[in-house]
């Protein structure tokens, strides 16, 4: 595997005066020869060789094992740098390309070393001490191989790890964003039935006052009837002003309807459906909430299923529940309360998509939704303000 190279340009330059510094200290320490200069042009290379390792490993590795075999030949027992360069270039080239590239390069380099033993060869590597020395070789130039390849699968599986992890971010994101739009779906299909039960109320009204006014016996009592059907559409008008404002901005795909039915009805519905399933549901339902508009009493019934739902699914039946409706100042509370009953617990799998889009629902009104854990159980509490965005 090709790593991105460092962008560090002087790095280069200053390993190579680094280990140009070690192959001078290897040849003062080390011990004395007839040939300095050739000492000093072999050794000063190979250590030169390790300046290659970033950018150009493979050519700095076939460098080195030159080196290595030529310098075990012609200055034996002298200088053991250019051995060690070839092993650490022999890891960077295991860690950056093949596995059967690294083989190869881990057997020439075998052979290199070797061979750099020189005229001493068939002495070292005769009999038992022989194949021990062949075996010790063998191993001492795999351990650099070996540890490159284990540092290149580690890398290998951090790139792996990321783009999982990546990609179940891109899922999330996918899934709320179909939650959210569902959602919608649902608030549009409101939009859809809101104006249309309004225009039908004030069209019935006009019709009525209509009729009225001409069936009255009298002048008297057809002014009646038109100023009653007047007012009457007055406060279907303003009442159908109000809802549409906390709906207008959102759109549906047509292909979603849903069908509007009295909010009172559906949190009706769903605490007979909870009980019926087993919970002990408690109710609390404020009058006053009956004189908001329909834009939060849907939103209300929305929130209430969902928690009821969310108290079936979770606590099981025999759990119980304490659900009400309030209105308090300038806000709608609603709020639901479950104990846990693992001996009857469902333990069905969570989506959470129901929760992301009450929170949407209750967001686009200007509220809030607080969903966690209270004391032995869960607890689901929102807040709309009366007066919705």
């Amino acid at each position: 595997m090709r790593v991105p190279l460092q962008t560090r340009p002087w790095l280069d330059p200053l390993v190579a005066v680094v280990m140009a510094g070690v192959g001078a200290a290897s040849i003062v320490l080390g011990p004395p020869t007839d040939r300095p200069v050739l000492q000093w042009v072999l050794v000063e290379a190979a250590a030169l060789s390790l300046a290659l390792a970033r950018r150009l490993p493979t050519v700095g590795l076939a460098v080195s094992t030159v080196l290595t075999a030529v310098t075990g030949l012609v200055l034996p027992d002298v200088s053991h740098v250019a051995p060690l360069a070839a092993g650490v270039l022999l890891g960077v080239v295991a860690y950056r390309r093949s596995m059967v590239f690294t083989a190869v390069a881990w057997a020439v380099t075998v052979a290199a070393v070797l061979a750099g033993m020189g005229s001493e060869a068939s002495e070292l590597l005769d009999g038992t001490d022989g194949v021990l020395m062949t075996l010790a070789t063998v191993l001492a130039v795999a351990a650099p191989a070996a540890s490159g390849r284990y540092l290149s699968a580690l890398s290998q599986a951090a790139v792996v790890a990321e783009e999982r992890v990546r990609e179940a971010e891109e899922r999330r994101l996918v899934e709320i964003h179909a939650a959210r739009m569902t959602e919608r779906a649902h608030l549009a299909g409101d939009l859809h039935d809101l104006v249309a039960h309004h225009v039908s109320a004030i069209a019935l009204t006009a019709g009525s006052a209509h009729y009225a006014t001409a069936h009255a016996p009298d002048e008297p009592q057809r002014s009646d009837a038109a100023l009653e059907g007047f007012l009457s559409i007055q406060v279907a008008a303003r009442q159908a002003l109000d809802d549409l404002r906390g709906l207008l901005h959102v759109l549906r795909d047509p292909s979603s309807p849903d069908v509007l039915v009295d909010p009172e009805r559906m949190i009706t519905d769903a605490v007979e459906r909870s009980r019926s399933a087993g919970l002990n549901v408690t109710f609390t339902h404020d009058s006053r909430v009956g004189q908001v508009p329909l834009a939060l009493r849907l939103t209300v019934a929305r929130v209430m299923q969902e928690g009821l739902t969310n108290a079936l699914k979770h606590a099981g039946p025999g759990s119980d529940v304490a659900a009400a409706v309030a209105v308090r100042d300038d806000r709608i509370l609603i709020d639901v309360t479950n104990t846990l009953h693992p001996a009857s617990a469902v333990n069905l799998p969570v989506s959470g998509h129901g929760l992301i889009g009450m929170r949407e629902r209750v967001e686009v009104l200007g509220g809030t939704l607080d969903v966690g854990p209270a004391a032995h159980g869960w607890h689901l509490a929102a807040a709309l303000p009366l007066a919705a965005r």
